[in-house]
């Protein structure tokens, strides 16, 4: 009986050829219009010797469909690839998948999952010289289909620094609220305007960050990358994000405060 078993499972492995392979995500970095697209060399499948990759842009108007994409020859050696022509200002996605030359042609492999949604550089955001409240500066951002700036990590937060630091501006907002200010919890639930998660902070040393009140209800950045909690009321320039989609929905941005909230 053993013996049997293990002839069927030799068998079924035998039987699942290059076409049945199932390449690993791979890890994806934008630059302005093009993509480093990163493979593992010990997850590809033995006898490939190309890659295909293909993109998608996301809202494109061509329906969200993959383009042709590319092929590259594969090196063990330089296990990483450049993806021309992309769109700056839009988010994409990737897959890729091996091929194994034979006599019929080329033999390929079943395309990996689509990668995250990952955003070319250039435009990503862009900062308003004119100083306006808080509220107002983020309705500014929806009227232009953007959002106020939403910083969920280091590289994104040294992107706006060196935006304040190119326009010689002290400080900015982005787009990060308390969401308990003005009811009866006294502690602070800090939120992105677009309901990211909150887990990357760079709040400078002093900021208020715990007690729940108007004085500090919202974020700005200042030029050495750091948070500050101030006003609403106050007015400063800000910093706007092209987000995941072409418009952003109101009714999915216009959350947190509002003209009528100032008042309160």
């Amino acid at each position: 009986m053993l013996l049997t078993v293990f002839l069927i499972g030799l068998l079924g492995s035998s039987l699942a050829g290059f076409s049945d392979n199932v390449p690993a995500q791979p890890i994806v970095t934008e630059y302005d219009h093009s993509a480093k697209i990163v493979i593992d060399p010990n997850n590809v499948p033995a006898g490939a010797d190309r890659v295909h990759i293909a993109a998608k842009e996301l809202n494109d108007l061509t329906g969200n469909r993959f383009e042709e994409g590319y092929d590259f020859p594969f090196n063990a050696a330089v296990p990483f690839y450049y993806y021309p022509q992309l769109t700056d200002g839009k988010f994409h996605v990737f897959v890729i998948k091996y091929g194994r030359s034979n006599d019929d042609g080329v033999e390929w492999s079943k395309n990996s999952a689509e990668t995250h949604y990952l955003h070319s550089d250039s435009s990503r955001f862009s900062l308003s010289l004119m100083s306006r409240a808080w509220p107002m500066a983020k309705d500014r951002c929806i009227d232009e289909g953007k959002r106020l700036a939403v910083i969920t990590g280091q590289k994104s937060n040294e992107m706006v620094k060196k935006l304040l630091i190119a326009n010689n501006r002290a400080e900015a907002w982005i787009g990060l609220y308390d969401s308990h200010y003005n009811d009866d919890n006294a502690k602070t639930t800090w939120a992105w305007v677009d309901n990211s998660p909150f887990k990357y902070s760079k709040f400078e040393y002093g900021a208020q960050v715990e007690k729940s009140e108007l004085r500090s209800a919202v974020a700005a950045m200042n030029k050495g990358g750091e948070w500050e909690t101030l006003s609403p009321n106050q007015k400063l320039p800000f910093v706007c994000e092209v987000g995941p989609t072409v418009k952003v929905k109101q009714a999915e941005a216009r959350v947190g405060l509002t003209e009528a909230d100032m008042q309160m």
